[in-house]
């Protein structure tokens, strides 16, 4: 199709104009389209010289390379308008189309990665990558399966990395990060690119840290995509090429679970949404399970909102099931702690706060449980000895 780049430009500016002024579901990462915007895929698609394969390489020429269109709109990104279509056009063609396209589709994935595109044209990359293993969870090749998974792997790396961009080192140690004391933005998704610049200003007139826009909005897709994602995308021989992606990922996700700050609450419950569905999934458990169980011993661990702790059941539930040691590792700090003083230098007052720390996990660890799952362990002379 002759000018084909600049025809899906006008598409993506007229989607654009289409918007919804209000979205219905508040603080969506990635926006629903409305009526009107739909109307556009269906114009797409109508087209007979614009075949699925043909409006990807469009697509992806577009973000490569966008037209001089309408740059007196302030607020306009182009290539995020184009992703948003293209996002919403993938959800309408037939699962047959997508397939036989897989190429031409692995090419945008692929070469919008290195493009440094904005964080929700990145949001909307990984939206289509779940879209696709949503219809088609297996390829028949290796060589594609293998493509499918690397191209997985970084464009998950990219979303982690806008994910951490609220955390700042403390020293020159990597693995050192805290978060940063501005407070966090959450903007609903329809209106990410048109509100940040104002949102921006305003926080920053009281705090001389710059914010992170994006890092929640980044949190909230991969606790809602993540797990499932990469359960499909890798099968049950593979699963060992996970952990390394995930270790990466719980680096930024730990030091946002530390802080129990107001400011930091959103994306306090993004991480512990993300970290409960990971939970979930046995092959995942090396890459999360020290980091969880310290969490859970901290002084500070109980200073949640409440909308968190049906979360931390679950996370504490697989914690302690899925193998043997973890609950008597807790078993055996109880009883250490009710048999005798911690310490020599351990003042009575500190003594007794600390059984009691010991004991809100351990009442915790049941009300996690199925009932009656841990009896047999409970109530043993090991665990509360009368001594006193």
């Amino acid at each position: 199709m002759n000018h084909g780049a600049h025809f899906m430009a006008a598409i993506a500016y007229v989607w654009n104009e289409r918007k919804q002024v209000k979205t219905p579901v508040r603080n969506k990462v990635i926006p629903l389209a409305s009526e009107e915007q739909l109307l556009l895929v269906e114009l797409v698609r109508s087209v007979s010289a614009m075949r699925t394969e043909t409006v990807m390489q469009t697509v992806k020429e577009v973000l490569k390379q966008p037209p001089a269109i309408a740059k007196d709109k302030k607020h306009l990104s182009l290539e995020v308008c184009m992703l948003q279509f293209f996002y919403a056009y993938v959800q309408r063609i037939p699962v047959s189309s997508l397939v036989d396209s897989w190429p031409s589709l692995l090419a945008l994935l692929k070469d919008s990665v290195p493009l440094g595109l904005p964080a929700p044209g990145q949001f909307l990359i990984l939206g289509v990558l779940n879209e696709f293993i949503l219809k088609n969870p297996n390829l028949e090749s290796k060589k594609d399966q293998r493509e499918l998974q690397d191209v997985t792997h970084k464009v998950v790396e990219a979303i982690g990395t806008i994910a951490g961009s609220s955390l700042e080192q403390t020293t020159w140690l990597r693995r050192n990060l805290e978060v940063k004391a501005s407070p966090q933005i959450v903007v609903d998704g329809a209106n990410l690119e048109a509100d940040v610049e104002d949102l921006m200003l305003t926080v920053m007139e009281a705090s001389s840290v710059t914010p992170s826009v994006y890092s929640v909005h980044a949190l909230t897709l991969l606790a809602e995509v993540l797990a499932h994602l990469l359960d499909m995308v890798f099968y049950s021989d593979e699963k060992e090429r996970v952990i390394p992606l995930l270790v990466n990922i719980m680096h930024y996700v730990v030091p946002y679970l530390r802080n129990h700050s107001a400011h930091n609450a959103p994306s306090y419950r993004a991480c512990i949404q993300l970290l409960s569905s990971l939970s979930g999934y046995q092959y995942t458990r090396r890459a999360w399970k020290k980091e969880a169980f310290d969490l859970f011993m901290d002084h500070t661990f109980f200073q949640m909102d409440s909308s968190c702790v049906s979360h931390w059941r679950a996370i504490i539930d697989h914690l302690m099931t899925h193998d043997k040691t973890t609950f008597r590792d807790l078993m055996t700090r109880v009883a250490v702690a009710q048999s005798s003083s911690l310490s020599l230098f351990t003042n009575r007052d500190a003594e007794l706060e600390q059984r009691a720390m010991l004991l809100k996990r351990l009442a915790f660890t049941i009300y996690s449980s199925e009932v009656d799952q841990y009896q047999k362990y409970l109530f043993q002379p090991a665990v509360f000895p009368i001594n006193e």
